[in-house]
């Protein structure tokens, strides 16, 4: 299919919208929105599918970080990203995968500190997601090459989780059914912030601990959401440019963009001379395994949820007995190399860089606003993006141009067409075929809400009336 083809399909406009990695979850939001629900209420109703039908990228047991605003206010911002293990403190170490990878999860907190700007109960805003993991979920080409390159981990970690109860891999299509984290969320519907401080935590902490793991119930009980406003600064042409704090990447986006525009050297090499100072200085975090949900409606709510366990392929490698995914962002996001006292080193309450980070872009006469999972090159691809959005590109074209990335190792691939200094090293790679799943939507006055969601992974994007 031509890119003419897909950027008709993709783009959507009206006065209500939302957009997830996945169909189901943007059917969900449409719902919620179908309920007399804002545009929170569709996020979160989104996010909730997404906890069931891409458990391995996002869910109850990873952390959250949001970009929005209320009522066509100003910026906030929630980071709910879960600190070091109480542990540390008493010489227990870290390591990048397995039971002592696990942080404290910060998304119930986050879902609820969210919830607070909804208008439907949770129990309304849940409620698909528990239908779809008790009916099943069909396993699509996204999740199951995330199984797939997850199995060493899992059959180390994880041999008898429900996401191969046979002991088989599972087969494209074939039906995952998930009843425990349908009942997780009826308890998170019931708990709220306090999901594991009972019995949900007592199973947490039974299994990870059998397997090794450090944290314990006085971890289980930090509530990590921070609710602050978000960071702005005004760029060369007087655009507004608002990114969510730290311990998120937004100022390091904000920093690539303005160097991007003040000098006329090529994005890849000022993104690769960002990343080898954050690796000099310890704040190279490079998790993956995230979600985004867009949504907006005409009252002028925005939100921008970024959800995620972390690594790429089932985060920790410990999948608990109802199907939770347990993050590993601690021993992804601290430095395990540093001395005690690097600012990135392991410590006990110190919470961890993210590569999460959501962005707007505010001028007299138009709002854009998104982000895009990607692990690592979530500030290359979001770079990208930007810098085209603030050229005059539209939504839909921003989420289907040529894309390049890098990984850990520096090696650089690109989609043909990329914009890219000529005679560069790099391995290319065929169009649309970067895991990006960017979501940007545009508010300008007297027009509908328009929004585009990346089709390389599964992004799905719709609006209502």
């Amino acid at each position: 299919m031509s890119i003419e083809r897909i950027r008709e399909r993709i783009g959507v406009s009206g006065p209500r919208v939302v957009s997830s990695a996945h169909h189901a979850a943007t059917s969900a939001g449409i719902g919620a929105y179908a309920a007399g629900g804002n545009a929170f209420d569709a996020a979160l109703a989104a996010c909730f599918m997404e906890d069931v039908a891409l458990p391995m990228k996002c869910g109850l047991g990873g952390d959250l970080v949001a970009l929005f605003r209320r009522a066509g206010g100003p910026f906030e911002a929630v980071v709910s990203v879960g600190p070091g293990a109480r542990a540390i403190a008493d010489g227990e170490k870290l390591e990048r995968l397995g039971p002592r990878s696990v942080g404290v999860p910060g998304a119930p907190d986050g879902y609820a500190t969210l919830h607070r700007f909804c208008r439907l109960g949770l129990d309304k805003l849940a409620a698909p997601a528990i239908a779809a993991a008790e009916a099943g979920v069909p396993w699509s080409r996204v999740a199951l090459n995330y199984y797939i390159q997850a199995e060493e981990l899992l059959a180390r970690w994880s041999p008898n989780s429900p996401y191969a109860p046979d002991g088989k891999r599972p087969a494209l299509g074939s039906l995952r059914r998930l009843p425990g984290l349908g009942a997780l969320l009826r308890d998170f519907v019931r708990d709220g912030a306090d999901l594991f401080a009972g019995a949900a935590g007592d199973l947490y902490l039974k299994e990870l601990q059998a397997k090794g793991g450090i944290l314990t119930k006085a971890d289980l009980a930090i509530r990590p959401a921070r609710q602050m406003a978000a960071e702005a600064t005004v760029l060369d042409d007087g655009t507004r440019m608002i990114v969510t704090p730290e311990p998120t990447s937004g100022r390091r986006l904000v920093n690539l963009v303005t160097r991007a525009r003040d000098t006329s050297e090529p994005l890849v090499s000022i993104v690769r001379a960002e990343r080898a100072e954050a690796k000099r200085v310890g704040r190279l975090a490079t998790d993956g395994g995230t979600s985004v949900v867009t949504a907006a409606d005409s009252e002028g709510n925005v939100v921008v949820v970024l959800h995620s366990n972390s690594f790429p392929q089932f985060a920790s490698g410990i999948v608990l007995s109802n199907g939770l995914v347990l993050t590993n962002r601690p021993g992804r996001g601290f430095d395990l190399a540093a001395p005690p006292e690097a600012r990135n080193a392991p410590r006990a309450g110190r919470v961890p860089p993210t590569t999460l980070h959501g962005w707007a872009l505010e001028r007299p006469d138009e709002l854009l606003a998104g982000a895009t999972p990607g692990g690592i090159n979530q500030l290359p691809w979001n770079a990208q993006t930007v810098t085209e959005l603030l050229a005059g590109t539209s939504p839909v074209e921003a989420v289907t141009n040529p894309r390049w990335a890098l990984t850990e190792s520096d090696e650089l691939s690109a989609e043909p067409g990329a914009k890219l200094p000529e005679g560069i090293a790099l391995r290319g790679v065929a169009p649309l075929s970067q895991g990006s799943v960017q979501q940007v939507l545009r508010i300008a006055p007297d027009r509908l809400i328009e929004l585009a969601a990346d089709p390389r992974a599964g992004g799905s994007a719709q609006a209502a009336y």
